[in-house]
């Protein structure tokens, strides 16, 4: 198991604080499927948006990060977490 970093930033107008690192979270889990090997995830609200950490299982780092980055991108395309986009690193 792999633990992949990331922060998002806000690009809405609404306020950051700790709903938004919640919804955040539950997109994350609600979209995660067998193939993600998603293990667990935690948020936390942070000045530019959420921080997030992604605990996923993978035969490496690479795919770890891959497997992160792509249901990453399934949470933020609807709903809430919408707001947040990833920050490059």
């Amino acid at each position: 198991m792999f633990a992949v970093q990331l922060t998002l930033l806000n690009v809405a107008a609404a306020p950051p604080g700790e709903s938004g690192a919640a919804d955040v979270q539950a997109a994350v889990r609600a979209c995660a499927g067998p193939g993600d090997g998603l293990e667990h995830v935690r948020a936390c609200a942070v000045p530019a948006g959420v921080g997030l950490v992604l605990y996923v299982r993978a035969p490496d780092r690479t795919v770890a990060g891959l497997r992160a980055q792509a249901l990453l991108d399934r949470a933020l395309a609807a709903g809430p977490a919408g707001r947040y986009a990833l920050a490059m690193v």
